[in-house]
């Protein structure tokens, strides 16, 4: 009886020791929130060329992990657009036919971008010896829905009115675990505008109506960035699901 009763004891000793052993191994938080900065630029009328007029990007994000695979975020990104563009007077349907004479115009329009994005982690971003698919870094992508406010000015009027745009933010990244708390993030984002007016001024808006009803010659903006996240909200130990 005193055996049996000692096999027991050391049984549930074990059990417990075990259960918190792999309590210990697997990812104590459920998210993260943390800063980011970079450069952005944008592809529409006044530029077509990667990263050309880029300018300073940061911003804030919040992530939450539902499983080590699947994750959902919003992000806060502030940045600006500028460039110039040579505007021909014979682009434009009033001007008289001879007239080729060419205008030089600038713009640096500031923006604001809250992006809502699902991310898929191509491995098990978590700290688990349990587990042989469990990495400590991953790469990702990520889709989801997004508004952009940025001001625009109609040519003839002196102020400038303020615009929201819905967008598709899309684009990959890579995380990697620093430790039990931090975590490195670097992300290449790109964002469709439902939109061609980015630029804040209208004279820049499809000047040679080549536009026409195809949603793929719409302005995009996109950021290239780097941030560090800190881990939050303590997953309850041995508690299964989110």
């Amino acid at each position: 009886m005193y055996l049996k009763t000692k096999g027991i004891v050391l049984i549930g000793i074990f059990c417990c020791f075990g259960s918190y052993l792999f309590a210990q191994q697997q990812d104590e938080f459920r998210a993260e929130i943390g800063i980011l900065g970079g450069v952005a630029y944008y592809i529409g009328d006044a530029n077509s060329t990667l990263f050309r007029n880029s300018t300073p990007a940061y911003g804030a994000l919040f992530r939450y992990n539902f499983t080590p695979r699947f994750a959902a975020r919003a992000e806060f990104t502030r940045t600006s657009i500028t460039g110039e563009y040579e505007l021909r007077m014979i682009d434009f349907p009033l001007s008289p036919p001879n007239d080729a004479h060419v205008a030089i115009m600038n713009f640096d329009n500031p923006i604001n971008v809250l992006d809502f994005a699902g991310e898929f982690n191509f491995f098990d971003l978590e700290r688990s010896l349990n587990r042989r698919t469990s990495r400590i870094f991953s790469p990702y992508i990520f889709v989801g829905v997004g508004v952009m406010n940025y001001l625009y000015q109609e040519v003839g009027q002196t102020d400038a009115s303020q615009q929201f745009t819905l967008s598709i933010p899309f684009g990959v990244g890579i995380k990697v675990k620093m430790g039990k708390r931090f975590n490195f993030n670097a992300q290449f984002s790109n964002r469709l505008l439902f939109a061609d007016n980015l630029e804040g001024i209208s004279i820049f808006n499809n000047p040679h109506g080549l536009n026409g009803n195809n949603p793929l010659n719409n302005d995009m903006l996109s950021t290239l960035t780097i941030g560090i996240t800190y881990n939050l909200w303590r997953r309850c130990p041995g508690c299964v699901g989110f």
